[in-house]
């Protein structure tokens, strides 16, 4: 089938084409293959936004959504902040190891197996999706982070502390695009990761709405660079 008559298909034939296309990419995974599955899946969430309608329990599903990852989001750059100081006392230290190092912070949605969607009183699809499948594709597929936070000794300068660890995009009120529908009006504080989720990946709104499990840590690596 070629790629061009995607904006033709209904919702289930869009997923039975991506289910297939998968099981070839899981056999043997190459770029252009991923790229017709995200052309797939691009078209899969936008049909689903089209008929989309706002209602009490999709509303709140969407502010429950928007609650973790802002909570989240806070706690990795709080854990990351903390611990680049701690390193850089270390280093000062003169440690005989450290000659370096980076911390990274990310966010991004866990998939746990059918753990990862929860069941809705109402399915705005009226059945027609596989949510639990695409689940595991959408999180295969995708590989970017809905945040990600770098810290580094390279990256310390003289500014105060306070703005070395500031991240603007938590300042931000991102309630674009989607977001800014007068349904979610009443919501105060849309988080970048939000925004990220909702309006630029593959996962479409009746996805994000289910989802249980996000995932977020922070990896601290210790470099040390023989000199010859």
């Amino acid at each position: 089938m070629e790629i061009n008559c995607i904006t033709d298909m209904t919702l289930c034939e869009l997923e039975l084409e991506i289910k297939k296309l998968y099981k070839s990419y899981s056999k043997n995974e190459g770029r252009k293959l991923k790229r017709k599955i995200e052309a797939y899946l691009g078209q899969r969430s936008w049909l689903i936004k089209d008929e989309f309608r706002f209602t009490p329990e999709i509303v709140k599903h969407i502010e429950r959504v928007n609650q973790i990852l802002t909570d989240k989001t806070a706690k990795v750059v709080k854990k990351a902040s903390e611990l680049d100081r701690q390193m850089q006392v270390i280093k000062a230290a003169g440690d005989d190891f450290l000659d370096d190092y980076e911390i990274e912070g990310t966010v991004d949605i866990y998939y746990d197996g059918e753990n990862l969607f929860q069941l809705l009183d109402e399915d705005e699809n009226d059945g027609q999706s596989d949510y639990h499948a695409m689940a595991e594709i959408l999180c295969d597929i995708n590989t970017l982070h809905l945040r990600s936070f770098c810290f580094s000794d390279r990256n310390t300068t003289n500014e105060n502390e306070e703005k070395i660890y500031l991240d603007e995009m938590l300042k931000r009120n991102w309630n674009i695009e989607l977001l800014s529908a007068p349904e979610l009006s009443h919501i105060e504080y849309f988080c970048y990761a939000s925004h990220c989720l909702f309006c630029d990946s593959n996962y479409s709104i009746s996805d994000i709405i289910r989802i249980n499990d996000f995932w977020s840590e922070v990896n601290v690596q210790w470099q040390n660079l023989d000199k010859k």
